[in-house]
């Protein structure tokens, strides 16, 4: 597989942040006061998205690859865990503790991805002593803090945009009917549960597609992205649909009301349609392409780059106002993302500057002269050859080359 280049691939990952982003502005322009029921709206979101990313996968891959049996797993957990989990346990975390908490919580989410990652081995654990480890611990950081500052110290304001995690944020954050904070310590503790939930959820939904599909060189869909993005979101489509039946119990617990929550009004339906176009479709395409090509804490680092892009398209769409330390914070989500940049960047560098030797059985001489092999001179009792090669590295080796795939 032809490499791409490592800039293209970053700027798909803030094409994605941006789209997220917007959805929030999208959902506050056309459903503030209207009711849509959280359940309901992520269900027709999976169901809508799954035959469009079918009909892209066949269009842009040349091909809709059906898994087998053997292979169905990957999809169920990826569906599971990164998509249905982070989705439900979500609208459970606002439900119990608010959208303002639940916000404070999504940028997270790149903590968790680095830790996993070096816990279920999909990356290495880099040299304590390289400098790029510790320009990416830092980079996260700033990006973090910066994201959770951005949020904590946001003005008051009457449309405050929901931020979707990539888990997906629904019109119920900004309806002042559905999913108001309960205003209770022992629900917010519950919720706060929920959203760490949440943010866990999507991060073990990058690792599991680096690590279950990209990083297995026998799987088929290895090198198809798409395919992968449309069998993992058929998986949580069906276990949408087998918690969509508690879609009443949340309309009479919230607004005290007996309505029918499949009734979708006109003005819902356009935040539904970008949910499923972009956030769904593309924004999800653009992740398992974006994870197939580079590390997945890389691909989580972007994530608090989603709160500014909202805070900034409220200012500039909804009239929000946006306070001085908020540019602050806005620079150090900024200066993060470019130490992790170059913290990968270095990384990589450092890695292909180190050729893999792999031993050759000892009966093997090399086909021509080695620079770094001297000949060891051998006793005429021995009973082995009289003069043999032998490497400065301490053991016969031969060089392989690398792959073009992180």
């Amino acid at each position: 597989m032809a490499t791409v280049p490592t800039w293209v691939v970053l700027c798909a990952l803030v094409v994605v942040q941006v789209g997220f982003g917007a959805y929030g502005i999208v959902v506050t322009k056309f459903a503030q006061k209207n009711h849509a029921n959280p359940l309901v709206f992520s269900f027709i979101r999976d169901v809508c998205a799954f035959p469009l990313l079918l009909l892209a996968s066949f269009v842009a891959e040349r091909k809709i690859l059906f898994p087998t049996l053997r292979e169905m797993p990957a999809f169920i957990v990826v569906g599971l865990v990164g998509m249905f989990g982070g989705q439900l346990l979500y609208i459970l975390g606002v439900y119990w503790a608010g959208p303002n908490i639940a916000s404070a919580f999504q940028p997270a989410m790149p903590v968790w991805a680095t830790l996993y990652a070096l816990v279920l081995r999909v990356e290495k654990f880099p040299p304590c002593r390289a400098l790029y480890t510790w320009a990416k611990l830092l980079g996260i950081l700033c990006a973090v803090v910066g994201a959770i500052g951005m949020t904590v110290f946001r003005p008051p304001s009457s449309s405050q945009a929901p931020v979707d995690n990539n888990t997906t944020a629904s019109p119920v954050v900004t309806t002042s009917c559905h999913f108001s904070p309960r205003h209770n310590t022992h629900d917010t503790i519950i919720g706060c549960v929920m959203l760490l939930g949440s943010t866990t959820c999507a991060a073990l939904g990058i690792l599991a597609q680096k690590k279950l599909v990209f990083m297995r060189k026998d799987f088929r869909y290895s090198d198809l992205p798409i395919n992968v993005t449309a069998w993992s979101y058929m998986w949580a489509a069906g276990f949408m649909g087998l918690a969509s039946p508690f879609a009443k119990y949340f309309e009479q617990a919230q607004c005290g009301v007996t309505a029918n929550p499949w009734v979708v009004s006109l003005e819902v339906t356009y935040p539904i349609e970008y949910a499923i176009f972009i956030t769904s479709c593309l924004g999800y395409m653009l992740i398992a392409w974006s994870t197939m090509h580079i590390p997945a804490t890389l691909v989580a680092a972007f994530w608090p780059l989603q709160v500014p892009v909202t805070l900034i398209l409220s200012y500039l769409t909804l009239n929000d106002e946006m306070k001085p330390i908020q540019y602050v914070f806005c620079a150090l989500i900024i200066i993060g993302l470019l130490f992790v940049v170059w913290s990968n960047y270095r990384q990589e560098t450092v890695s292909t500057q180190h050729v893999k030797y792999v031993p050759l059985p000892s009966n093997v001489q090399s086909p021509t002269a080695s620079p770094t092999s001297v000949p060891v001179s051998r006793d005429d009792d021995d009973d082995d050859a009289s003069c043999q090669s032998q490497p400065l590295l301490g053991h016969n080796s031969w060089p392989l080359g690398t792959s073009t795939r992180t």
